[in-house]
């Protein structure tokens, strides 16, 4: 019956998985509830940069988290951990009240409260660094506040330097301070693009920090989807030779291939990577390079992916609908609708695809 709904395109082939970390992120917390703190810190210790990000603002998110971190530094006052998170709650807290809209469109009286919430993040953060100089996630929260709020206006290049010096191309601050590179956030025209070119041309393969070369892409598309629906359409209007080649290029150094391997290097990054950020990299790489034209190399990604959506930006694409199909229909399955979408445009068919 599903093969059928599908072939009719009432039901998506693509499907939305859990996130990566959703698994130690469930180990934690029972962790956490058992006061067994040591072995929750040993664990920590083995994340890489990206993941531990992921599980930094995942974590930051839940209500009964700043009463974990009181228990956490009573019991391991040595511990930089739950001073980080209490900072990371606090920006959480800071984008419940502030919402994801553009600033303008932001109430008043909520325009004038989450900058407060959010500084006392930034407060915290100027704690640990300086303590420690070289926190790159606490420097990664300064970039942050500082891009959203302002906070520290001038120091946001200084923080990177310190960051690059501590850990070259730590991916959450690459992420961060590429943010404050695109046009929404005050950067100049293209200047997303130049940081982005800088990391290409020297992080080193493999590196997920290269994934800010997809986010750049794809920060464009969101920008046209504000004046364009049809997902097609936005491609056609972003399709560009040299983006293309450039995207290609990057693709090529995160997965540390050539395009002779780099099939069989997706495989070996999946059978390796399967559980962790890569596969946020794959997936904004392959609607990244839908998007500028790089067709071959998204056929191979989106081959690769499986229909297994992780990311949020798939429903930024899903067009307009009537009030009443909102209501019927989810925003994972929109998602989905999408996928199924750009596969049929780069002629893939999603029941292949998705099996």
């Amino acid at each position: 019956m599903r093969r059928l709904l599908q072939t009719l395109r009432l039901t998506p082939c693509a499907r939305v998985v859990p996130r990566f970390i959703e698994p130690f992120l469930a180990q934690a917390r029972i962790h956490l509830k058992t006061g067994d703190f040591a072995l929750l810190e040993s664990q920590l210790a083995q994340l890489p940069a990206e993941s531990y990000e992921h599980f930094v603002w995942r974590l930051a998110d839940d209500r009964q988290t700043p009463g974990w971190l009181k228990t956490w530094s009573r019991a391991m006052p040595q511990s930089p951990h739950p001073g980080l998170l209490s900072a990371y709650v606090d920006i959480s807290n800071a984008w419940k009240v502030r919402g994801e809209t553009y600033a303008r469109d932001i109430p008043f009286l909520r325009r004038r409260r989450f900058p407060k919430i959010m500084n006392q993040a930034y407060e915290k953060f100027l704690g640990i660094i300086e303590t420690d100089p070289g926190h790159a996630m606490a420097l990664a929260g300064l970039i942050h506040c500082n891009v959203v709020i302002g906070a520290g206006d001038g120091h946001r290049d200084q923080w990177m330097h310190a960051a690059m010096l501590a850990q070259p191309f730590h991916c959450p601050v690459i992420v961060q301070y590429a943010r404050g590179t695109y046009a929404r956030w005050g950067g100049e025209v293209d200047e997303h693009y130049q940081f982005a070119a800088w990391v290409v041309e020297n992080a080193p393969a493999g590196s997920c920090s290269l994934v800010i070369a997809a986010q750049a892409v794809l920060d464009d598309a969101l920008s046209a989807s504000e004046e364009i629906d049809d997902i097609r359409q936005i491609a056609q209007h972003l399709r560009d030779e040299d983006a293309a080649a450039w995207l290609r290029q990057a693709i090529l150094k995160w997965a540390g291939a050539t395009p002779e391997t780099l099939q069989r290097r997706i495989g070996s990054i999946i059978a390796t990577h399967g559980d962790d950020y890569h596969v946020v990299c794959l997936e904004s790489f392959a609607l990244a390079a839908y998007f500028c034209g790089a067709t071959n190399e998204a056929r191979l990604l989106f081959t690769a992916l499986r229909g297994r959506l992780q990311a949020e930006f798939w429903e930024y694409y899903i067009p307009p609908l009537p009030i009443w199909m909102h209501m019927i229909r989810s925003g994972s399955r929109g998602g989905g609708r999408v996928h199924d979408q750009v596969c049929r445009d780069l002629g893939l068919d999603p029941r292949q695809v998705c099996q």
